[in-house]
């Protein structure tokens, strides 16, 4: 081992499972997003040929090909989606939260703020307002 090198500049060893399976998901994901204007032509054609897609939609199904295929091939591509599934493996190590839940924000409580002159009447907000209709705001925070 050469000692000029420590232990957070050393590449992680990866799992067959890492490599073969969870980066290229990674790079599927993002490639679709990079080449979504070959995703969106080829779903059109599909959703107007219906069962003659496969003869109408060669040239969009090539195009679409193409444009993946570039990208599962280029290995700064992959570099990249790697680099991206190591931090979202240190970020799970730290927090213990998968990728997929830390990146949903869902409210963590609900509170109904409304109009000052409230009153309450069946359980329910009530704000009177200059046309004698009710009003309820719902705030999420």
């Amino acid at each position: 081992m050469d000692p000029s090198k420590t232990a957070s500049t050393e590449e992680p060893q990866l799992r067959h499972v890492e490599k073969d399976v969870l980066i290229p998901k990674i790079m599927r994901e993002k490639a679709k997003e990079r080449c979504a204007q070959h995703v969106d032509a080829f779903n059109l054609c599909c959703k107007d040929a219906g069962f003659f897609m496969v003869f109408k939609c060669q040239e969009q199904n090539a195009a679409l090909k193409e444009c993946l295929t570039q990208h599962y091939k280029d290995p700064a591509f992959f570099e990249e989606c790697k680099q991206e599934y190591l931090q979202e493996k240190r970020e799970y190590e730290q927090t213990g939260i998968p990728a997929k839940n830390r990146k949903q924000k869902l409210p963590t409580s609900i509170s109904v703020a409304v109009e000052p002159n409230v009153f309450r009447a069946k359980s329910r907000f009530r704000c009177p307002s200059a046309d004698g209709l009710s009003v309820m705001r719902i705030v999420v925070t």
